[in-house]
């Protein structure tokens, strides 16, 4: 997975993302469960106005708790503050975001494209100024007919290099 995948899978501005990983001193290994954790964040921190150092942690724990819960709950030691997590709905905005990183950023080819050229060889000589007429009149002829041919002109040439001074 690329960077730019990861950051769309995450569903974060890919600054955003760099300056995460470097804040929570993460690898650098671009993984969906990093990402699915990241993205989960994210949310909170957009949302809720929860610090990252805090919300990370928070979404690692809300995610392990899937398949088991639906729902995570998390409460402030008196109860008056209480975030509560929709984990089937955050799965499935991740399940939309990593779609879109794998349809939005294909694997790229190694390399320069290959230039894609119109006809064979024969209409680029043609385009380029090339007369080959006398190509086509000897590719009419049958392989025996051409070998006889070059016999001749190898015979001539010869003859001409022995009357030459």
């Amino acid at each position: 997975m690329t960077f730019g995948q990861f950051a769309t899978a995450a569903g974060a501005p890919a600054k955003w993302v760099q300056n995460a990983i470097a804040l929570l001193k993460l690898p650098r290994r671009y993984t969906l469960e990093a990402a699915k954790v990241l993205g989960l964040a994210y949310e909170l921190v957009r949302t809720c106005g929860i610090p990252l150092a805090r919300a990370h942690p928070l979404a690692k724990r809300a995610l392990a708790a899937w398949p088991a819960q639906r729902e995570w709950i998390e409460e402030g030691a008196d109860g008056s503050v209480r975030i509560v997590i929709d984990l089937e709905r955050a799965l499935s905005n991740f399940a939309v975001h990593l779609s879109l990183s794998r349809s939005y950023y294909a694997e790229r080819q190694r390399g320069r494209p290959r230039k894609r050229r119109r006809g064979g060889a024969i209409a680029r000589a043609r385009e380029y100024g090339v007369d080959i007429s006398l190509l086509e009149e000897n590719l009419k002829r049958t392989p025996e007919e051409r070998l006889r041919n070059l016999e001749e002109a190898v015979e001539f040439l010869k003859n001409v290099r022995v009357t030459g001074p």
